[in-house]
């Protein structure tokens, strides 16, 4: 019918443009986070346009939704205001077919997320930190300034005095924390050193020659002086115990979903975000036409305000999870319970409001 085929362009239209502003906005805030890294010592192209594609996954995991629902409250707030919807309900049309180019397009995108989510989005971050590892191993030289102090690597503070060529340090400090590779924090002091660095292991090792090594504890203290001493910065891939949550695999958060209340948190949420797409595809039409004449204004306040709602109860449901508090289903999908809910009471009286018979 061409009426839901021009109410499907115009929602195609409006959630493509948002889901692309969506995701660069979402990109920079987590680009941001990283820059520090490697931001003006040389990173390539290459490698922003590889963690910008391999970010994408875990983005359109909380963009498609919102986007979802903004484009719905855009366009039906603008159908309102128009009284398209008046002319359409006048025209023997009922609320179900009004709406149904929102719900198609919500039930199309809810299952391209859901392999987003269930496929793509482990690859993704697996690929990301793989990507981020190697660079920040190519470039790991580059990130020592003459008489600077140096956090870049966790739990590690260096400064060298000296930087007579791009992998050669003179006058090293080194100061590092206790971890599970030391018992105590130790201070390195050393001649002079170069960097090894093996992008293919994950490996970033400052050779020093010529120093000596004070480690201290709250009971006692020693030295050990060194002719040469290879300070591991970082080492390979971690492990999946030592892996995020969102980069192991869906199969295997299945089966370690008793064992760890994290992985099955991200186990709910890798299905419940994907179906809250069907949700808002069910809420925005019913919503936006109880709500009356609001406008595009009006319809992005609106959907923005359910966003934040949505969002707040998804973070506290995971937080309460995570503390033990409540099992994982309830955390997930509290507020999928709560929003579908709305839809459903929401939906029913916009479809009681029956269109205006012919004769």
């Amino acid at each position: 019918m061409i009426i839901h085929r021009t109410i499907f362009r115009e929602l195609f239209v409006n959630l493509t443009v948002i889901i692309c502003s969506l995701s660069i906005i979402l990109f920079m805030e987590k680009f941001v986070r990283i820059t520090r890294l490697f931001m003006g010592r040389g990173a390539e192209i290459k490698d922003i346009v590889k963690i910008f594609i391999y970010l994408q996954p875990s983005i359109l995991l909380l963009s498609v939704p919102m986007a979802l629902l903004i484009a719905i409250f855009l366009v039906y707030g603008r159908m309102s205001t128009d009284s398209e919807v008046i002319v359409l309900k006048g025209c023997g049309m009922s609320f179900f077919g009004i709406s149904g180019a929102a719900v198609a397009l919500s039930v199309l995108f809810s299952l391209i997320l859901l392999y987003v989510s269930l496929y793509l989005l482990p690859i993704g971050m697996v690929s990301f930190k793989k990507t981020l590892y190697e660079t920040i191993v190519r470039k790991a030289s580059m990130t020592f300034e003459e008489e600077t102090f140096s956090d870049v690597f966790k739990g590690n503070v260096i400064y060298v005095k000296e930087v007579p060529s791009i992998n050669e340090f003179r006058g090293i400090f080194v100061y590092r924390d206790a971890d599970g590779a030391v018992k105590d924090p130790l201070v390195i002091v050393a001649e002079k050193g170069t960097f090894r660095t093996s992008p293919e292991e994950g490996l970033i090792k400052l050779t020093m020659n010529n120093g000596l090594i004070h480690t201290f504890s709250e009971t006692s203290s020693s030295e050990i002086t060194f002719s040469q001493y290879d300070l591991v910065l970082a080492s390979g891939l971690e492990t999946d115990e030592k892996s995020k949550p969102e980069e192991i695999k869906t199969l295997d958060l299945w089966k370690g979903r008793n064992d760890l209340p994290p992985w099955a948190v991200e186990l709910h949420r890798r299905v419940a975000l994907p179906f809250a797409c069907i949700i808002f595809g069910i809420l925005g039409p019913a919503l936006s036409s109880r709500m009356g004449k609001v406008g595009r204004l009006g319809g992005l306040s609106l959907s923005l305000g359910v966003l934040v709602f949505y969002y707040l109860l998804l973070i506290v449901g995971e937080s309460f999870v995570k503390a033990g508090k409540v099992p994982a289903f309830w955390g997930a999908w509290t507020p999928n319970i709560f929003f579908g809910l709305i839809a459903g009471i929401f939906f029913f009286r916009a479809y009681k409001d029956r269109p205006v018979n012919r004769f």
